[in-house]
């Protein structure tokens, strides 16, 4: 599952790969149109920024854009800054599990967390708006389900 963050940072950096590359767009106007909390978005969007995802500009006619045309950018880069895909910490069991002598919930769960590594890094934001086997809105009704 992806957290809140990562949804939101997807959702925002597919609603930017749909305009114009030199298009700049303001964080209000995504959240508005992603009918997403605006503080939040913002949060996200100066972390995006920080991580060289998104370039930002101040003033009136500054807002966002990717740096990396949609075909290049990875969903793993976008939600990487906001996941931690990692071994797990915690027998599922509710046992003693290590990582030498893990048990079969351990053993799964890193599997699942490999899978779930693999998808990320092999789809790009391209890929997910150009589906052809999902209309628009229901790629867009998928990222918000992930949440839930």
């Amino acid at each position: 599952m992806l957290s809140r963050s990562s949804v939101y940072a997807l959702q925002a950096s597919l609603h930017l790969a749909q305009h114009p590359p030199e298009a700049w767009v303001s964080a209000a106007s995504m959240a508005e149109a992603l009918e997403l909390p605006p503080e939040y978005l913002a949060k996200v969007l100066r972390r995006l920024s920080l991580e060289g995802i998104l370039d930002s500009s101040r003033g009136a006619r500054g807002g966002y854009r990717l740096r990396l045309p949609p075909e290049a950018l990875t969903v793993e880069r976008v939600v990487e800054p906001f996941e931690e895909i990692e071994p797990p910490k915690v027998c599922l069991l509710g046992g003693p599990c290590h990582s030498d002598r893990p048990c079969t919930a351990h053993l799964r769960r890193l599997e699942w967390n490999e899978a779930h590594k693999r998808i990320l890094a092999r789809t790009t934001l391209s890929d997910l708006l150009l589906d052809e086997h999902a209309p628009a809105e229901a790629s867009r009704s998928a990222l918000i389900s992930l949440d839930s």
